[in-house]
């Protein structure tokens, strides 16, 4: 019955997670005002990067397949709020036309070589003006910052997250990332003073996240160049 309570894995002031499917959470919860998500793409996307020889590239991992990205995945559910929704591209079929799209370029630095997969990521979003390009270096151990192995392996970075948080049109109020995995958008909410709930399937990736969330974290307001930017827009 929709409105009746579920009972969060954890919480925090302005942070909780729940842990299980977002399918099964969401009618349970209070209202939200934006989904910022990276969801499974469908696209059965190979985990094993070790053994497909990245590590050659950079220091890598293997991890485990990434939950349901086996079948196809339907956006409907969630375009009903503001959303930015990353790895549109693969299933732009199935989504309103828009002119928000975000591009995240993750090219390598000149003479460090080339991307060993994509050179940038899309997000397709329904209430953002125009496209918007966000240039964060982001190649196995290659990165503009947050150095070492990710926790998930579809991380994005907090740098990303963030960015998407400070554009002149997104909504002020609770974010909702149903698609938690190691809680990378909660711990950018979290630094810019945001509330944000997730909600994620795979425990261990909830026990990930509520450590990051732990973890000393020093007030960050969004970096000055963003404001700037966003004013300029």
């Amino acid at each position: 019955m929709r409105g009746e309570e579920v009972t969060p894995y954890y919480s925090e002031p302005g942070i909780t997670i729940y842990h299980g499917d977002c399918r099964d959470i969401l009618p349970h919860l209070p209202k939200v005002d934006l989904v910022l998500t990276d969801p499974p793409y469908g696209i059965n996307h190979p985990t094993n990067y070790h053994d497909r020889g990245r590590g050659k590239l950079a220091v890598c991992a293997n991890y485990a397949p990434v939950h349901d990205d086996d079948k196809p995945f339907d956006p409907s559910p969630f375009i009903k709020w503001p959303c930015i929704l990353w790895g549109a591209n693969y299933y732009s079929h199935l989504l309103p036309p828009s002119s928000g799209w975000l591009l995240w370029d993750k090219r390598v630095q000149e003479g460090k070589g080339v991307n060993d997969q994509a050179d940038g990521e899309l997000a397709w979003s329904n209430y953002i003006k125009g496209v918007r390009i966000f240039r964060y270096m982001w190649n196995g151990f290659w990165r503009d910052g947050e150095r070492g192995l990710s926790y998930h392996p579809t991380q994005k970075p907090v740098r990303l997250m963030q960015w998407c948080l400070t554009f002149k049109w997104t909504p002020t109020g609770t974010i909702l990332d149903p698609f938690m995995g190691s809680g990378t958008t909660l711990v950018a909410a979290k630094q810019l003073g945001r509330k944000a709930i997730g909600i994620e399937i795979e425990q261990k990736y909830c026990d990930i996240a509520i450590d990051r969330l732990r973890q000393e974290v020093l007030p960050l307001n969004a970096p000055e160049s963003y404001k700037e930017e966003q004013m300029e827009l």
